[in-house]
Protein backbone atom coordinates (compact mmCIF):
# COMPACT_ATOMS: atom_id res chain seq x y z
CA UNK A 1 0.00 0.00 0.00
CA UNK A 2 0.98 3.52 -0.55
CA UNK A 3 3.13 2.91 -3.56
CA UNK A 4 1.20 4.20 -6.48
CA UNK A 5 3.60 2.91 -9.47
CA UNK A 6 2.65 -0.39 -7.71
CA UNK A 7 -1.03 0.43 -7.39
CA UNK A 8 -0.57 1.72 -11.30
CA UNK A 9 1.21 -1.57 -12.58
CA UNK A 10 -1.55 -3.71 -10.79
CA UNK A 11 -4.34 -1.78 -12.28
CA UNK A 12 -3.43 -2.26 -15.78
CA UNK A 13 -2.83 -5.90 -15.07
CA UNK A 14 -6.10 -6.49 -15.01
CA UNK A 15 -6.53 -5.83 -18.49
CA UNK A 16 -4.21 -8.33 -19.48
CA UNK A 17 -5.79 -11.35 -21.05
CA UNK A 18 -7.31 -14.78 -18.78
CA UNK A 19 -3.99 -16.80 -18.23
CA UNK A 20 -1.34 -13.94 -18.83
CA UNK A 21 1.73 -14.90 -17.18
CA UNK A 22 1.64 -12.86 -13.53
CA UNK A 23 4.17 -9.75 -13.26
CA UNK A 24 7.02 -10.47 -10.67
CA UNK A 25 7.82 -8.51 -8.14
CA UNK A 26 10.42 -8.19 -5.77
CA UNK A 27 9.93 -6.59 -1.99
CA UNK A 28 12.48 -4.52 -0.53
CA UNK A 29 13.98 -5.47 2.79
CA UNK A 30 15.71 -3.11 5.37
CA UNK A 31 18.97 -1.90 4.46
CA UNK A 32 18.88 -3.81 0.64
CA UNK A 33 20.46 -1.25 -2.30
CA UNK A 34 19.72 -2.21 -6.07
CA UNK A 35 23.03 -3.95 -6.53
CA UNK A 36 22.12 -6.54 -3.94
CA UNK A 37 18.86 -6.93 -5.37
CA UNK A 38 19.92 -7.39 -9.09
CA UNK A 39 22.46 -9.78 -7.73
CA UNK A 40 19.81 -12.27 -6.12
CA UNK A 41 17.58 -12.45 -9.04
CA UNK A 42 20.74 -12.55 -11.66
CA UNK A 43 20.42 -9.21 -13.27
CA UNK A 44 21.95 -6.18 -12.84
CA UNK A 45 20.65 -2.53 -11.47
CA UNK A 46 20.62 -0.73 -15.55
CA UNK A 47 18.25 -3.51 -16.07
CA UNK A 48 16.22 -2.90 -13.12
CA UNK A 49 16.06 1.04 -13.28
CA UNK A 50 15.01 0.58 -16.77
CA UNK A 51 11.84 -1.80 -15.73
CA UNK A 52 11.42 0.78 -12.77
CA UNK A 53 11.43 4.54 -14.23
CA UNK A 54 10.61 6.25 -10.87
CA UNK A 55 12.64 4.35 -8.52
CA UNK A 56 15.43 6.10 -7.22
CA UNK A 57 18.37 3.59 -6.20
CA UNK A 58 19.20 6.04 -3.17
CA UNK A 59 16.03 5.87 -1.83
CA UNK A 60 14.35 2.59 -1.56
CA UNK A 61 12.31 1.75 1.21
CA UNK A 62 11.40 -1.48 2.84
CA UNK A 63 7.99 -2.60 1.29
CA UNK A 64 8.40 -1.29 -1.90
CA UNK A 65 7.54 -3.31 -4.73
CA UNK A 66 10.28 -2.96 -7.58
CA UNK A 67 9.40 -5.06 -11.07
CA UNK A 68 11.79 -7.63 -11.96
CA UNK A 69 13.63 -7.06 -15.60
CA UNK A 70 12.92 -9.85 -18.14
CA UNK A 71 9.11 -10.76 -16.54
CA UNK A 72 5.89 -10.22 -18.48
CA UNK A 73 4.11 -7.49 -17.21
CA UNK A 74 2.32 -3.97 -18.65
CA UNK A 75 4.23 -0.92 -18.22
CA UNK A 76 3.42 2.34 -18.73
CA UNK A 77 4.61 3.81 -22.25
CA UNK A 78 7.54 6.00 -21.47
CA UNK A 79 8.70 8.63 -23.69
CA UNK A 80 11.89 9.12 -25.51
CA UNK A 81 13.73 12.52 -24.23
CA UNK A 82 12.87 14.69 -26.36
CA UNK A 83 14.86 16.64 -28.76
CA UNK A 84 17.30 19.17 -27.58
CA UNK A 85 15.47 23.03 -27.51
CA UNK A 86 16.45 25.22 -30.12
CA UNK A 87 20.02 27.69 -29.61
CA UNK A 88 19.18 30.34 -26.52
CA UNK A 89 19.28 33.76 -27.03
CA UNK A 90 22.07 35.61 -25.77
CA UNK A 91 19.82 37.24 -23.69
CA UNK A 92 17.76 34.32 -22.35
CA UNK A 93 20.58 33.83 -19.15
CA UNK A 94 22.85 35.73 -17.00
CA UNK A 95 26.07 34.94 -15.64
CA UNK A 96 26.22 36.46 -11.84
CA UNK A 97 29.17 38.64 -11.12
CA UNK A 98 31.04 39.42 -8.03
CA UNK A 99 28.98 41.62 -6.06
CA UNK A 100 25.51 41.27 -8.13
CA UNK A 101 21.97 40.53 -6.45
CA UNK A 102 18.63 39.51 -7.47
CA UNK A 103 17.29 43.00 -6.98
CA UNK A 104 20.35 44.51 -9.20
CA UNK A 105 20.07 41.87 -12.01
CA UNK A 106 16.37 42.56 -11.93
CA UNK A 107 17.47 46.29 -12.69
CA UNK A 108 20.09 45.38 -15.25
CA UNK A 109 18.36 42.95 -17.54
CA UNK A 110 13.87 44.37 -16.63
CA UNK A 111 13.08 40.80 -14.95
CA UNK A 112 11.22 40.79 -12.12
CA UNK A 113 12.70 39.08 -8.66
CA UNK A 114 9.48 36.78 -8.31
CA UNK A 115 10.25 35.63 -12.33
CA UNK A 116 13.99 34.96 -11.13
CA UNK A 117 13.06 33.09 -8.01
CA UNK A 118 10.49 31.04 -10.20
CA UNK A 119 12.50 30.45 -13.58
CA UNK A 120 15.48 29.52 -11.81
CA UNK A 121 13.97 27.23 -8.62
CA UNK A 122 15.17 29.36 -5.97
CA UNK A 123 14.07 29.24 -2.48
CA UNK A 124 16.01 32.29 -0.97
CA UNK A 125 18.22 35.10 -2.73
CA UNK A 126 21.41 33.58 -2.10
CA UNK A 127 23.48 33.52 -5.56
CA UNK A 128 26.49 32.56 -6.29
CA UNK A 129 29.52 33.81 -9.22
CA UNK A 130 29.78 32.50 -12.05
CA UNK A 131 25.97 30.81 -11.91
CA UNK A 132 23.67 31.23 -14.55
CA UNK A 133 20.23 32.44 -14.12
CA UNK A 134 17.28 32.08 -16.97
CA UNK A 135 16.03 35.12 -17.60
CA UNK A 136 12.58 33.37 -19.80
CA UNK A 137 10.12 31.02 -18.83
CA UNK A 138 11.30 27.60 -19.83
CA UNK A 139 9.33 26.62 -23.08
CA UNK A 140 7.08 23.15 -22.50
CA UNK A 141 8.45 20.18 -23.26
CA UNK A 142 7.44 18.28 -26.27
CA UNK A 143 7.20 15.02 -25.58
CA UNK A 144 8.34 12.04 -28.35
CA UNK A 145 6.31 9.19 -29.33
CA UNK A 146 6.49 6.34 -26.91
CA UNK A 147 9.35 4.17 -27.94
CA UNK A 148 11.92 2.16 -25.31
CA UNK A 149 14.18 0.46 -28.15
CA UNK A 150 16.93 1.43 -29.91
CA UNK A 151 15.25 2.68 -33.09
CA UNK A 152 15.30 0.77 -36.23
CA UNK A 153 14.71 -2.64 -34.22
CA UNK A 154 11.62 -4.68 -34.10
CA UNK A 155 10.06 -5.73 -31.04
CA UNK A 156 10.94 -9.32 -29.48
CA UNK A 157 8.50 -11.82 -29.72
CA UNK A 158 6.76 -12.68 -26.78
CA UNK A 159 8.32 -15.85 -25.05
CA UNK A 160 10.78 -16.99 -22.37
CA UNK A 161 12.97 -14.86 -21.03
CA UNK A 162 16.36 -15.09 -22.41
CA UNK A 163 19.52 -13.18 -21.76
CA UNK A 164 19.46 -10.87 -24.72
CA UNK A 165 22.17 -7.18 -25.40
CA UNK A 166 21.35 -4.45 -23.28
CA UNK A 167 18.26 -2.28 -24.91
CA UNK A 168 20.08 1.27 -24.11
CA UNK A 169 17.28 3.16 -24.02
CA UNK A 170 19.10 6.37 -23.01
CA UNK A 171 22.32 5.43 -24.63
CA UNK A 172 19.98 4.01 -28.33
CA UNK A 173 19.47 7.82 -29.04
CA UNK A 174 22.74 9.02 -29.00
CA UNK A 175 24.98 5.86 -29.64
CA UNK A 176 25.35 6.40 -33.37
CA UNK A 177 27.66 9.55 -31.79
CA UNK A 178 29.31 7.88 -29.14
CA UNK A 179 30.23 5.12 -31.25
CA UNK A 180 32.03 7.36 -33.70
CA UNK A 181 35.50 7.69 -32.90
CA UNK A 182 35.57 3.81 -32.13
CA UNK A 183 38.61 3.01 -33.90
CA UNK A 184 40.60 6.02 -32.47
CA UNK A 185 39.67 6.30 -28.77
CA UNK A 186 42.26 7.52 -26.55
CA UNK A 187 43.54 5.44 -23.26
CA UNK A 188 40.92 7.20 -21.06
CA UNK A 189 41.43 5.79 -17.06
CA UNK A 190 38.47 7.80 -15.51
CA UNK A 191 34.43 8.75 -15.87
CA UNK A 192 34.55 11.77 -13.84
CA UNK A 193 31.09 12.90 -12.99
CA UNK A 194 29.92 16.83 -12.45
CA UNK A 195 26.88 18.82 -12.07
CA UNK A 196 26.23 22.46 -14.01
CA UNK A 197 25.37 24.09 -10.95
CA UNK A 198 22.72 25.44 -13.08
CA UNK A 199 18.62 24.19 -12.64
CA UNK A 200 18.94 24.12 -16.27
CA UNK A 201 21.15 23.84 -19.33
CA UNK A 202 22.15 21.81 -22.25
CA UNK A 203 25.63 21.15 -24.25
CA UNK A 204 24.98 24.30 -26.77
CA UNK A 205 24.64 26.97 -23.78
CA UNK A 206 27.37 25.37 -21.96
CA UNK A 207 29.33 25.01 -25.43
CA UNK A 208 28.36 29.11 -25.48
CA UNK A 209 29.49 29.86 -22.48
CA UNK A 210 32.74 27.84 -22.31
CA UNK A 211 34.15 29.32 -25.59
CA UNK A 212 32.76 32.94 -25.41
CA UNK A 213 33.06 33.62 -21.37
CA UNK A 214 35.86 31.33 -20.41
CA UNK A 215 37.56 31.30 -23.93
CA UNK A 216 37.90 27.42 -23.82
CA UNK A 217 39.50 26.98 -27.26
CA UNK A 218 37.50 23.55 -27.50
CA UNK A 219 34.50 24.65 -26.27
CA UNK A 220 32.51 23.05 -23.61
CA UNK A 221 34.70 21.31 -21.12
CA UNK A 222 32.67 18.56 -20.99
CA UNK A 223 32.48 14.86 -23.45
CA UNK A 224 28.77 14.60 -22.42
CA UNK A 225 25.74 16.37 -20.76
CA UNK A 226 22.86 14.28 -19.53
CA UNK A 227 19.63 17.00 -19.44
CA UNK A 228 17.25 16.96 -17.03
CA UNK A 229 14.18 18.06 -18.73
CA UNK A 230 15.01 21.84 -19.11
CA UNK A 231 16.33 22.36 -22.20
CA UNK A 232 16.73 18.97 -23.11
CA UNK A 233 14.82 15.94 -22.69
CA UNK A 234 15.29 14.27 -18.66
CA UNK A 235 17.56 11.90 -18.99
CA UNK A 236 18.90 13.10 -22.92
CA UNK A 237 22.45 11.95 -23.36
CA UNK A 238 24.54 14.66 -25.61
CA UNK A 239 27.71 14.24 -27.35
CA UNK A 240 30.41 17.11 -27.30
CA UNK A 241 33.03 17.56 -29.91
CA UNK A 242 35.52 16.93 -27.71
CA UNK A 243 34.21 13.35 -27.53
CA UNK A 244 33.83 12.71 -31.27
CA UNK A 245 37.39 14.68 -31.77
CA UNK A 246 39.14 12.36 -28.49
CA UNK A 247 40.01 15.51 -27.06
CA UNK A 248 41.10 15.90 -23.33
CA UNK A 249 39.03 17.27 -21.21
CA UNK A 250 38.42 20.98 -19.55
CA UNK A 251 36.61 19.58 -16.83
CA UNK A 252 39.30 19.13 -13.82
CA UNK A 253 41.83 21.50 -12.02
CA UNK A 254 45.08 18.73 -13.49
CA UNK A 255 45.99 19.70 -16.87
CA UNK A 256 47.18 15.27 -16.64
CA UNK A 257 44.23 14.10 -15.21
CA UNK A 258 41.84 16.08 -17.97
CA UNK A 259 44.16 13.78 -20.55
CA UNK A 260 43.39 10.90 -19.12
CA UNK A 261 39.52 11.73 -17.73
CA UNK A 262 36.24 11.45 -20.13
CA UNK A 263 33.58 14.25 -18.30
CA UNK A 264 29.86 14.02 -17.56
CA UNK A 265 27.96 16.90 -16.72
CA UNK A 266 24.53 16.30 -14.93
CA UNK A 267 22.23 19.19 -15.69
CA UNK A 268 21.29 20.65 -11.97
CA UNK A 269 22.40 21.78 -8.87
CA UNK A 270 22.71 19.01 -6.47
CA UNK A 271 23.41 21.28 -3.75
CA UNK A 272 19.99 22.39 -3.78
CA UNK A 273 17.99 19.90 -5.78
CA UNK A 274 18.13 15.76 -5.86
CA UNK A 275 19.09 13.98 -8.68
CA UNK A 276 16.14 12.13 -10.53
CA UNK A 277 15.17 8.58 -11.46
CA UNK A 278 15.60 9.18 -15.49
CA UNK A 279 19.06 10.90 -14.92
CA UNK A 280 20.18 8.29 -12.62
CA UNK A 281 19.11 5.76 -14.86
CA UNK A 282 20.96 7.42 -17.69
CA UNK A 283 23.95 8.38 -15.95
CA UNK A 284 24.90 4.44 -14.86
CA UNK A 285 23.91 3.37 -18.62
CA UNK A 286 26.30 5.71 -20.14
CA UNK A 287 29.10 4.39 -17.88
CA UNK A 288 28.92 1.04 -18.39
CA UNK A 289 28.06 1.54 -22.07
CA UNK A 290 31.53 3.55 -22.45
CA UNK A 291 33.65 0.63 -20.35
CA UNK A 292 32.04 -1.81 -22.95
CA UNK A 293 34.16 0.60 -25.75
CA UNK A 294 37.09 -0.51 -23.60
CA UNK A 295 37.09 -3.77 -23.34
CA UNK A 296 41.09 -3.74 -22.14
CA UNK A 297 40.08 -1.49 -19.46
CA UNK A 298 38.33 -0.77 -16.91
CA UNK A 299 37.24 3.08 -16.57
CA UNK A 300 37.58 4.10 -13.06
CA UNK A 301 34.42 5.87 -11.75
CA UNK A 302 35.14 9.03 -9.55
CA UNK A 303 32.82 12.45 -8.46
CA UNK A 304 34.53 15.66 -9.32
CA UNK A 305 35.16 16.22 -5.96
CA UNK A 306 36.83 12.53 -5.58
CA UNK A 307 39.78 13.65 -7.71
CA UNK A 308 39.94 17.20 -8.61
CA UNK A 309 42.90 18.51 -6.94
CA UNK A 310 41.45 21.41 -5.66
CA UNK A 311 38.79 21.27 -3.30
CA UNK A 312 34.83 21.40 -4.62
CA UNK A 313 31.61 20.72 -3.88
CA UNK A 314 30.85 19.08 -7.17
CA UNK A 315 28.12 16.90 -8.31
CA UNK A 316 26.56 19.05 -4.35
CA UNK A 317 26.15 18.03 -1.12
CA UNK A 318 22.78 16.28 -1.92
CA UNK A 319 24.34 13.67 -4.58
CA UNK A 320 23.60 10.32 -3.95
CA UNK A 321 27.29 8.73 -3.56
CA UNK A 322 27.33 5.93 -1.97
CA UNK A 323 24.40 4.55 -4.08
CA UNK A 324 25.61 5.57 -7.38
CA UNK A 325 29.47 3.93 -6.04
CA UNK A 326 27.52 0.82 -5.05
CA UNK A 327 26.48 0.25 -8.79
CA UNK A 328 29.12 1.86 -11.00
CA UNK A 329 32.40 0.79 -8.71
CA UNK A 330 31.60 -2.77 -9.29
CA UNK A 331 33.53 -5.27 -11.56
CA UNK A 332 32.01 -4.45 -15.44
CA UNK A 333 29.79 -7.03 -16.66
CA UNK A 334 29.32 -8.28 -20.19
CA UNK A 335 26.53 -8.45 -22.46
Amino acid sequence: MGNPRFAALLALSGTLALGAPVPAFHTVQKGETVYAIAKQHGTTPAEILQANPGLNPARLHPGEKILLPGKQAPQPAVSTPAPAAAASKTNTWFRVRQGDTLSAISRDTGVAVTDLRRWNNLQEDTIRPGELLRLQATPPAKKAPAKDRVAGKSPEPAGPAKKTVPAWKFVGPARAEIDAPKDRLRDWEYIVVHHSGTSGGNAKIFDYYHSEQRGMENGMAYHFVIGNGSDSGDGQIEVGRRWLKQLQGGHLASESLNEISIGICLVGDFSRSRLGPRQTAALIELVQYLRQTMPDRTLKFRLHREINTRPTECPGRLFPAPAIHEILDQPRTTG
